[in-house]
């Protein structure tokens, strides 16, 4: 085990993944941390596709100190949704998101790159900088959430000119988004 249970949460869950052949990627506040600014998290948010027997195969996979449930799991699978696993080691959750079907989604994995978390530690898919912002001003549409824009800020402060801002825009449109990214890009002095 390593000295940091996030790490090592992540690295079980995603070795679970990739043995089960889940195309899957990382997404949330550990995204934002990689192509923003680093901060703490308390959670992992995965973006996954998965069939009843992946599902199946995952909850066999996955270390016995995870609680989850099979039965989830399968239901997720099969109608979408959230499925969580709580490492009880550490009190970690891992949030297991089915992508809903769309261009943009299936945009979202084919985008998707290998990432380093941190200087030594685990590598694994994660959503790209573009993606993770659209999927914060997602995830804020609903909540009004301010960490989710300050998520968002700091990736586009960050990243800056050296996003694909085309694709950004073209996809905030299809996903009704165009004002808040507008606004976004204004906040971020780009």
């Amino acid at each position: 085990m390593r000295d940091d249970p996030l790490i090592d949460v992540l690295q079980a869950t995603v070795t679970a993944l990739e043995e089960a052949g889940i195309p899957y990627a990382v997404t949330g506040s550990v995204a934002s941390a990689i192509h923003g600014e680093p901060f703490v998290s308390q959670d992992v948010d995965i973006v996954i596709r998965m069939s009843v027997r992946q599902a199946r195969q995952i909850a066999q996979a996955l270390p016995h100190r995870f609680y989850r449930s099979a039965e989830r799991l399968e239901e997720v699978a099969e109608n979408g949704g959230i499925a969580n696993l709580i490492d009880a080691d550490s009190g970690l959750k891992v949030d297991l998101s089915i992508l809903p079907a769309g261009e943009y989604f299936d945009l979202v994995l084919a985008r998707r790159a290998r990432e380093m978390y941190g200087p030594e530690g685990p590598s694994f898919y994660t959503v790209s900088a573009e993606d993770t912002i659209l999927m914060k001003l997602l995830w804020r549409k609903d909540t009004r959430s301010s960490k989710q824009w300050d998520n968002a800020l700091s990736v586009a402060r960050v990243q800056g000119a050296s996003m694909d801002w085309k694709y950004l825009f073209e996809q905030a449109r299809s996903l009704g988004l165009e004002d808040d990214l507008t606004r976004l890009r204004d906040e971020s002095g780009i």
